[in-house]
């Protein structure tokens, strides 16, 4: 027996093995419990039996307690255990400490709702050393270098301290952000180990995506005192998966969310208009990551970091690492990144050009806007265009099928250029993913037309796969819609006007403030007209503005405060549509008929920030037309636009205190 206190209480806990007259066994020990000592009185008890009591003897023995010694006794009888440990979320504690064997445990409740979607394999709850690191969470497979193997010695982060005292409070969301192999998993994963030690075992929860969790959820599973592990968070998030409300629903029931999240996927996460009315994908994501405690992660170490590795370096990938740290951080050597890159050079130039395609292929589809698994067809469909012509003509299915071993097989045991996903599904590694987009971005940084310039070196078969073989309940539809809408590829955008006409899709679907935020956005960046755009997608010219003023509302009046990135899409929009004069001084503009839903003091706000930020000639254009909207008699200037380059970029709005 042992005592405890809960609360202000004082609650002893009692068990037996004994089989026969457990009755007298139950109050003998109660009485012993309960002899006068110098400790507090007792509250409650509680007794564990091995053997089973039926339900009217239970009863019987806890009045007789209660009646002579005025205590509350709870009888736990070894029927009552297995119930117990046969609960989905405790299921973890019977096979970790019982040693019940997984045969036995997957065979009960076989008919429960929530037995058979763990029995998928969609969703796995075990306690957190019961789950391998890379197997089960995602962490990145380390190179596997002569003696070294397995996963590498932990090299503390500069985060440690915080992840620590985020996890100790036992509930929240916690968000670790970074570029591909910048340790976010592994990091995330330590702490949680760390706070197991501390505060003891909770159950892990950890989903194949957002549709297995709200299943899980929505067939009865408690997720309270649980953890909730979301590697790679976008896929989870959605209205058929992780949003805003479950996170609240959750929130004070000692669950802990722990996410990590690529940089990439965050922004695209932004750009994505999947969903009904009201709720797309960019404004589900953005209400989730309102809500979340955000760490970030660099992919190098940090001075303070490398001071700290001892006893790490005798493993000798570590060693490795640190010598080469000039060139590669820690985790992405580790997850042989730079490897990876220079295989995908190396099969470019000879070492196995069709794989070096096959890679590519499945690089630019994810740059397209397709997250989800690629299917094999879709990459075997595309990968010629990378190849020369004539090369490609004499690519037959045995030569193809040692393409993809070779653009598959992992590096140093570490991970591959193309990762297995499934039956004929493939993912690019995202560490390429990110290598390309940045070298794209950094050749195209100077121009205007940057993200355009960018998705216009994707191959238009990329585009033509996606628009023939993507259904319209893809969740990643709209993405792709999106995303080529910056490409100047006519396809999926003319495919979503035809669903429009033909009734499919209504247009009030795009009034979500997510999705008409990505629709200026890609305006802007394409140096498309605004209010051309608005008319030929049949939307409402009044609810572009009123995202635009709801978004531009938020901007910090500090200057020191870096504006999101949607604030920098609502300033953008607003310069975009003072460029065109006419817009705002002509009154049978679609702009001027909108704006007269809004105060004229809204405009003038406006107008007022761009003097404050230098573009006097957008500002002043702005306070006139609030004072047109006021029916003053206003004189326009002439105009003064030549030879202006006044640019607005992201991520800065304002110039830091220091000027730069």
């Amino acid at each position: 027996m042992f005592f405890g206190l809960e609360s202000d209480q004082v609650v002893v806990f009692c068990c037996t093995l004994q089989a026969s007259n457990v009755r007298r066994k139950i109050l003998t020990d109660v009485s012993t419990v309960l002899q006068p000592t110098s400790m507090p009185p007792v509250d409650a008890i509680f007794y564990f039996t091995e053997a089973d009591i039926s339900v009217s003897r239970r009863h019987e023995i806890t009045q007789e307690v209660l009646a002579q010694h005025g205590v509350r006794l709870e009888i736990i009888d070894g029927n009552s255990i297995a119930e117990m440990l046969s609960e989905p979320e405790l299921l973890w504690i019977a096979r970790e400490y019982l040693n019940v064997s997984t045969e036995l445990v997957n065979g009960m409740h076989e008919s429960g709702p929530v037995d058979r979607i763990l029995r998928t394999g969609s969703v796995v709850v075990r306690s957190l050393f019961e789950l391998d690191p890379i197997r089960d969470l995602g962490v990145h497979p380390p190179m596997q270098l002569d003696e070294w193997v397995g996963i590498t010695p932990y090299v503390r982060r500069s985060v440690d301290d915080d992840l620590d005292a985020l996890l100790s409070q036992g509930s929240g969301f916690v968000v670790l952000e970074g570029n591909s192999a910048s340790g976010k998993t592994r990091t995330a994963y330590e702490a949680l180990a760390r706070s197991v030690e501390v505060g003891g075992e909770r159950a892990i929860v950890v989903a194949k995506d957002g549709i297995s969790l709200r299943a899980l959820i929505s067939a009865g599973f408690r997720l309270e005192n649980t953890v909730v592990w979301l590697d790679d968070l976008e896929k989870f998030v959605g209205a058929d998966g992780l949003d805003e409300g479950l996170i609240r629903l959750f929130s004070g029931s000692g669950v802990l969310f722990v996410a990590t999240l690529r940089s990439a996927a965050k922004g695209a996460m932004a750009s994505a208009t999947a969903g009904t009315p009201g709720r797309s994908l960019s404004t589900i994501s953005k209400a989730v990551m309102a809500g979340a405690t955000r760490i970030r992660i660099d992919r190098t170490l940090k001075d303070e970091e490398i001071r700290s590795i001892g006893r790490q370096r005798s493993d000798r990938r570590i060693s490795m690492a640190l010598d080469k740290s000039g060139h590669a951080g820690l985790a992405e050597f580790l997850a042989a990144g730079p490897a990876a890159l220079e295989r995908w050079r190396d099969g470019q130039d000879g070492a196995s050009e069709v794989g070096a395609a096959l890679i590519s292929a499945a690089i630019d589809f994810r740059r397209a806007g397709y997250f989800s698994p690629i299917p094999q067809e879709w990459i075997e469909a595309a990968f010629s265009a990378y190849l020369d012509p004539r090369a490609a003509k004499r690519v037959g299915p045995v030569q193809l099928g040692d393409a993809i071993s070779w653009a598959t097989e992992p590096l140093r045991g570490a991970s591959s250029c193309l990762e297995v996903a499934g039956d004929r599904l493939f993912s690019p590694f995202d560490y390429l993913v990110d290598h390309t987009q940045e070298e794209e971005a950094g050749e195209n940084r100077i121009s205007r037309n940057g993200p355009a310039r960018i998705l216009k070196t994707i191959p238009d078969i990329i585009w033509h796969e996606i628009q023939d073989r993507i259904s319209f309940d893809d969740p990643s539809y709209m993405s792709c819609v999106a995303t080529s809408s910056l490409s100047f590829h006519p396809g999926l955008l003319m495919r979503y006007e035809v669903l429009v006409e033909k009734g499919a899709m209504a247009p009030e679907e795009m009034h979500d403030p997510g999705v008409l935020l990505n629709f200026v956005r890609s305006c802007v960046e394409a140096s498309l007209c605004i209010p051309c755009h608005v008319s030929t997608l049949k939307l409402e010219m009044r609810a572009v503005l009123k995202v635009l003023l709801d978004e531009f509302s938020t901007i910090s009046k500090d200057a020191h405060v870096r504006p999101t990135e949607s604030q920098i899409v609502a300033v953008s929009g607003f310069y975009s549509l003072a460029e065109d004069e006419a817009n705002l001084t002509e009154r049978d503009s679609p702009i001027f008929e909108a704006a007269s839903y809004f105060s004229p003091d809204k405009w003038e706000e406006v107008g007022r920030f761009f003097m404050e930020i230098g573009a006097p000639i957008e500002g002043r254009l702005w306070v006139l037309f609030g004072e047109a909207q006021k029916g003053l008699p206003v004189r326009w200037p002439v105009s003064l636009r030549k030879n202006r380059g006044f640019m607005i970029e992201s991520p800065k709005v304002r110039k830091d205190a220091d000027g730069s």
